[in-house]
């Protein structure tokens, strides 16, 4: 016997495939428990002002780099600096079939990160700086405190080319991590970093201080794998990070309005999930 599939029967299975394929996904989804999806918040600590895409996430954050120094740095006598960055943070999980049933659209978040920098002259051109932070993020939507600790030894030394240009070489090493009071998700990593920024003269004065611009490349290594998201549809894990860009600033700092101005830096960051821009002050080494 031969069956003929009219096209009110064709319709009739089309429309019973879907109601069954919507069914089974939204049953997957509610088996998954929020606490067994991971959303890692250290990228505040590490990843400055900016708007970035990781993984379909898009993550914009504004870092407002409070700071003291208690001694400058001299050639010869070390120095000491206070820090105390606040960071406002919005992380925009849209884009995620799991995570958009899972979280709210937006995750807003709050990074307090206190630190210092002990400065250490080796030359009249080259110094040490080891450094260290530790500080809370909340997250205002899903009302989770996050622990975040941030050390490491940064190294930074200038050549001058000629009268015009000038080269600066710049290493880092940190070690990060984070652990989530509410979900009880930790993780730590370390990084290295090394970059070259070139800078020239331009001849123009401003508040009575050259103006120089530069450009600048900055790598990042991750040791081992970042993860940023453990999501099922989306477990991201970051390597290599490629940041390029180019800076506007003065010979010396100067203070507008009691703010010490001295250096914008823009820049672009891509490698495995990452893409995106970030904004800055000096040379972050």
């Amino acid at each position: 016997m031969i069956m003929k599939l009219t096209p009110h029967a064709l319709l009739y299975c089309l429309i019973t495939v879907s109601v069954l394929s919507r069914t089974v996904s939204a049953r997957e989804i509610r088996e998954i428990d929020r606490d067994d999806v991971d959303v890692s918040y250290i990228y505040a600590a590490l990843m400055g002002t900016g708007s970035y895409k990781i993984d379909g996430r898009r993550i914009s954050m504004l870092r407002l780099p409070f700071s003291w120094t208690q001694r400058k740095m001299t050639d010869t006598e070390a120095g000491f600096k206070w820090y105390m960055p606040v960071i406002i943070g919005n992380d925009s999980v849209g884009g995620s079939d799991w995570l958009d049933q899972l979280f709210p659209d937006n995750l807003v978040t709050l990074t307090v990160m206190p630190g210092f920098e002990y400065q250490i002259p080796l030359t009249s051109d080259w110094a040490l700086k080891p450094f260290g932070y530790a500080g809370v993020t909340h997250d205002f939507t899903t009302d989770e405190l996050v622990l975040l600790g941030v050390a490491g030894l940064s190294s930074v030394a200038r050549f001058d080319l000629d009268h015009d240009w000038e080269l600066r070489w710049g290493n880092k090493v940190r070690f990060a991590v984070e652990h989530q009071t509410r979900s009880e998700f930790s993780t730590s990593f370390g990084i290295f970093e090394t970059g070259l920024d070139l800078r020239r003269g331009t001849g123009f004065v401003v508040y009575e201080r050259e103006v120089d611009i530069s450009g600048y490349y900055r790598f990042q290594h991750f040791i081992p794998d970042w993860d940023v998201s453990d999501a099922p549809d989306r477990r991201s894990e970051i390597d290599n990070i490629h940041e390029f860009g180019f800076s506007v600033g003065l010979k010396k700092p100067k203070k507008i309005f009691g703010i010490t101005f001295n250096r914008v830096r823009v820049g672009y960051k891509t490698g495995g999930d990452v893409r995106g821009f970030s904004i800055g002050g000096e040379f972050p080494f």
